[in-house]
């Protein structure tokens, strides 16, 4: 069962007495390897998932680190976790520096490895010149006398079909790693395990598990640069691996020194063909490359120090690392308050905004409250004074009718007396004249239209009244 405590601080990170928390009983293990072939994924696996996981070409191993678990619960096993030598953020010399030191300050202090764990990816298609360097440091830092060891485990394997790639190019790669000597062939032959990691803790704890075996049946490891280094107290240049080092960085100034040389050629000849454009390109090249020139000649300075001028420059990047890091946290604190401060702000303003909402809200539904109560008495108003208006209306057009009623009724009587009047003079005009049969006729007819005009005057039938009168006065010129 994996141990949920926080990773032991690395010697960069702790004053070299903290390191006495490592026993000589302790179980401590080296993972090494090129960025991507899989060592913080191991150490996942053990560790409760404590190592960091890289998915690009940037290492997330920047520095050594270590972490723990029990193994089979009864064993504590650290596992040390390297930057491989193809780090994009630093140099090969500054590499070697950070895990010599490490490993000759463990060593110091009598904790001893148990083992070394180098992982390569089984889907790179041939050994690049990053895999070619890192596996030549990893022999110099270990020596032959470490193969045994050494556990040189494939990793990826799940990885090959999604690549393209079948089992038997896989198995065919595995089978040239080892055939080559020159790369894990004589390694095996001194005692190397070669392994095929599967990507499962289970497989992960045996790769441990054997390591563990072969420290009980033959001691823990002496590794070639902690002999080197504190035992003959040689100086990092004089080690394997700062010889091989050295070895790199000569060659590339060497490389550097030629293109140097061949870009102030070229500049001489723009400058006679003035051509200022191509010597101004030239130029910005050439001052490039003596950059490069000038970093490589102080990294191969960088490797004449000795153990114990090493330890102090470890102990003041140590330092150095300290107050960035108290900086960094003071810094954050800061920001955490004042984003503490702004939280608490917002939330203020947050309720203050609530609390005006709710007040507006409650004002607007009392003003609405109090414009439905108006509209209602509006409306109750209106129809009053609507009722008001008809019975007022209703009053005047009875009044009309009645005027019109008596003003008919007033007409009708004259009408009528008018009529009665014409009746009696007719009839005592017929008394004085001498009856005629002639006369007859006419007065019938003058009886017809006034009794058609009575008719037309009671109906206010204007034609029916005017055919009356029409009629009478025919029947009176008749007469």
């Amino acid at each position: 069962m994996a141990d949920s405590s926080p990773p032991i601080p690395t010697p960069q990170e702790t004053p070299d007495e903290d390191l006495a928390e490592l026993g000589p009983n302790d179980i401590l293990i080296a993972v090494m390897g090129i960025t991507g072939s899989g060592k913080s994924t191991f150490i996942s696996l053990l560790a409760d998932g404590e190592a960091e996981i890289g998915h690009s070409l940037t290492s997330m191993t920047a520095e050594v680190r270590l972490h723990a678990f029990a193994y089979k619960d009864t064993r504590k096993v650290y596992l040390i976790d390297t930057p491989g030598f193809d780090d994009t953020n630093k140099t090969d010399t500054d590499i070697l520096k950070q895990v010599a030191h490490y490993l000759s300050m463990t060593y110091r202090k009598n904790v001893r490895l148990s083992g070394i764990i180098y992982l390569h990816r089984i889907t790179d298609v041939r050994m690049s010149g990053s895999s070619l360097k890192n596996l030549s440091m990893f022999k110099k830092l270990c020596g032959e006398d470490a193969y045994k060891h050494v556990a040189l485990a494939t990793t990826m394997w799940g990885n090959l079909k999604g690549a393209n790639l079948s089992l038997d190019t896989g198995e065919a790669r595995e089978k040239e790693l080892v055939s080559r000597a020159d790369w894990w062939g004589l390694m095996k032959e001194r005692g190397s395990q070669v392994i095929r990691h599967d990507g499962t803790k289970e497989c992960a704890m045996n790769i441990i598990g054997s390591l563990i075996e072969r420290r009980d049946a033959n001691g823990p490891v002496q590794l070639s640069i902690q002999k080197e280094m504190v035992d003959d107290n040689k100086s990092l240049e004089n080690t394997a691996a700062g010889q091989e080092v050295n070895k790199e960085l000569t060659i590339l100034r060497e490389k550097l020194q030629e293109q140097i040389s061949e870009l102030k050629e070229g500049y001489n000849d723009a400058l006679k063909d003035q051509d200022t454009k191509l010597a101004a390109m030239l130029l910005e090249q050439s001052e490039a490359v003596e950059k490069r020139m000038a970093a490589a000649s102080a990294a191969q300075e960088e490797l004449k120090v000795s153990f114990q001028r090493l330890h102090e420059e470890q102990k003041e990047i140590w330092v150095q690392e300290q107050v960035r890091m108290q900086a960094e946290q003071e810094r954050r604190e800061a920001e955490l308050a004042e984003t503490k401060a702004n939280t608490e702000r917002l939330e203020r303003e947050r309720e203050e905004a609530g609390e005006r909402h709710r007040i507006e809200r409650e004002e607007m539904d009392l003003k609405r409250q109090e414009a439905e109560v108006r509209f209602q008495q509006a409306l109750k108003q209106q129809k009053t004074e609507e009722a008001q208006r008809a019975k007022q209306d209703k009053i005047e057009l009875e009044r009309r009718q009645r005027q019109f009623e008596e003003r008919f009724a007033w007409e009708r009587r004259q009408h009528e007396q008018q009529m009665q009047a014409q009746m009696q003079h007719m009839a005592q005009l017929q008394q004085a004249k001498p009856e005629k049969a002639s006369s007859t006729m006419p007065l019938v007819s003058m009886l017809g239209g006034v009794v058609t005009a009575g008719l037309g005057l009671m109906t206010m039938n204007i034609p029916a009244l005017a055919s009356g009168v029409s009629t009478f006065v025919d029947g009176m010129t008749q007469m």
